[in-house]
């Protein structure tokens, strides 16, 4: 699943709650362009807007803020050094991958399955959790 996939699930699910995306975005204190652009990968969503929007989500925003910073800094130096401040970079990859699934299930299982190709994908979803 990729990260723009990831995301627009993570709003989608945000949305829900909000009611629309104009109401998520004002709930975000952000422009609904400013969601449009996340959702269709022209801009990046920073990690403390993940956190907002899983919060909004009824997920939790730590786990999505923890792991929008390791991948915003992976295979850099600031990553490297970060992965040194949160412990033994195995342990820390492996925690953030953990929750991660954790958290991509929870959303991933609320998607309806519309064609046969979105529930091969969701099982092979469901395998990597």
């Amino acid at each position: 699943m990729s990260d723009t996939t990831a995301l627009n699930l993570l709003i989608d699910k945000a949305r829900a709650i909000a009611g629309s995306d104009a109401a998520l975005a004002r709930s975000l204190g952000v422009l609904p362009q400013r969601l449009a652009n996340w959702r269709n990968g022209s801009a990046s969503c920073a990690p403390e807007d993940q956190a907002l929007i899983a919060s909004i989500a009824g997920l939790d925003p730590a786990e999505f803020l923890v792991r929008a910073v390791v991948l915003k800094h992976q295979g850099t130096a600031k990553g490297d050094r970060l992965m040194k401040v949160l412990g033994k970079s195995s342990l820390a990859i492996g925690a953030v991958l953990g929750s991660v699934g954790a958290s991509a299930h929870q959303i991933f299982s609320m998607a309806p399955i519309a064609t046969a190709a979105d529930a091969l994908v969701r099982a092979m979803q469901c395998i990597l959790c």
